[in-house]
């Protein structure tokens, strides 16, 4: 959707034109009026596309209409906006993953199970954090240290003790739980978050949103058959298929 010029006078419902508006900064309670969900969201999708280097706040701030002196009174430094765009990213979209391990109605490999289906279907969702992961994953920095103390060292001991869990009870095919989570993230997430490498490759019709519970469920399937052997309900119907 393209911006109305501020310049242009605007049609209101009266019919009457509405005053063009003024030149100038910006009134001083302009960045408490935008929602800060949507700029929170911004500034996501905006260290996602262009990295941290690549991000200013002033461009921030000009795509929000809002003094970026402003918006730096609102939520300090760049790397106050970056933290506080990751945590609310992960509190908005991550918690169902998370609250898998806390799934005491489960035993573990069910729990396993949908953790597994679950994290395929956020990452079909979140394309922007997988870039996000994949560009500060790669170097070291305050970011990466913050991503890791915060989020992915917990993930991990978590899903190691849910590993160990399962092993207690059947055999597993071995695999630490750091190769497993990249698969998950650079392997499903890459592939989501790779929309045009897809069309050059022709299959952009496989990500199409209709299509996305179908790969979601095959993927998660696929890495799930890796570790723990086909689901029951696939030997059910084998044994059921099989003939007397």
């Amino acid at each position: 959707m393209t911006a109305a010029d501020p310049e242009k006078p605007v049609a209101l419902a009266s019919g009457r034109k509405a005053a063009p508006r003024p030149r100038g900064r910006p009134p001083a309670d302009a960045a408490r009026a935008v929602p800060e969900e949507r700029l929170l969201h911004l500034a996501f999708e905006s260290f996602a596309e262009f990295g941290y280097e690549g991000t200013t706040v002033r461009e921030l701030a000009k795509r929000l209409g809002v003094s970026h002196n402003l918006l730096n009174v609102r939520f300090g430094s760049k790397a106050d906006l970056w933290r506080r765009a990751v945590d609310w990213r992960v509190a908005r979209f991550g918690a169902p993953v998370f609250a898998v391990f806390e799934r005491t109605d489960l035993d573990p490999e069910n729990r396993l199970r949908l953790l597994v289906h679950r994290f395929c279907g956020w990452a079909a969702e979140n394309p922007s954090f997988i870039s996000v992961s994949h560009a500060e994953g790669r170097r070291t920095t305050w970011r990466l240290d913050y991503l890791v103390s915060l989020y992915i060292r917990p993930f991990k001991h978590s899903l190691d003790a849910l590993f160990a869990q399962i092993e207690a009870t059947r055999p597993m095919r071995p695999i630490s739980s750091s190769a497993f989570m990249a698969m998950l993230v650079q392997g499903v997430g890459f592939y989501f978050a790779s929309t045009p490498m897809l069309e050059a490759l022709g299959v952009a019709d496989e990500s199409a949103p209709e299509a996305i519970p179908q790969r979601v469920a095959e993927f998660a399937d696929t890495l799930l058959a890796g570790v723990l052997g086909p689901a029951p309900s696939v030997l059910e119907d084998r044994r059921a298929s099989a003939p007397a």
